[in-house]
């Protein structure tokens, strides 16, 4: 598995669903945003077009990657891509479906930290499990 930093979104498979889901429901505006010559960071572009549309598409695109819908049969890396979805439009302030925040949840509070910076993660952990706590439902 990938991973390019602490926050459970920072995964490949997470990011990569979140990237099909930014494409598929935004398309031109999208691209416009990710080009090179916009100066809006990556992660403004991201907070500015989540929605409860991209965490669909997110969700699902995981699903169809991992062959199935988010259940307990999936592994830890699953498991963390799913949180970390829904961990990214929660900071955006997107109302997340009570059943997916606290699955999220659950896994992020059983999530086995096995990383090479465990205590960077552990507390940014703690910090998204916070979020979602807080987290609007819908």
């Amino acid at each position: 598995m990938g991973y390019w930093g602490v926050k459970s979104y920072e995964g490949d498979d997470a990011s990569d669903a979140l990237d099909a889901a930014f494409q598929q429901v935004h398309g031109d505006r999208y691209d416009e945003l990710m080009d090179d010559g916009n100066p809006m960071p990556f992660d403004e572009v991201q907070l500015s077009l989540a929605d409860p549309r991209t965490l669909a598409v997110a969700v699902d695109a995981l699903a169809e990657t991992f062959g199935t819908a988010p259940s307990d049969a999936w592994d830890d890396e699953q498991r963390l891509a799913f949180a970390g979805v829904v961990v990214r439009h929660a900071e955006a302030g997107v109302p997340i479906p009570a059943e997916q925040a606290l699955l999220a949840l659950g896994w992020l509070e059983s999530e086995a930290v096995d990383w090479d910076e465990a205590t960077v993660r552990m507390l940014r952990r703690r910090q998204e499990i916070a979020l979602l706590t807080k987290a609007p439902r819908s």
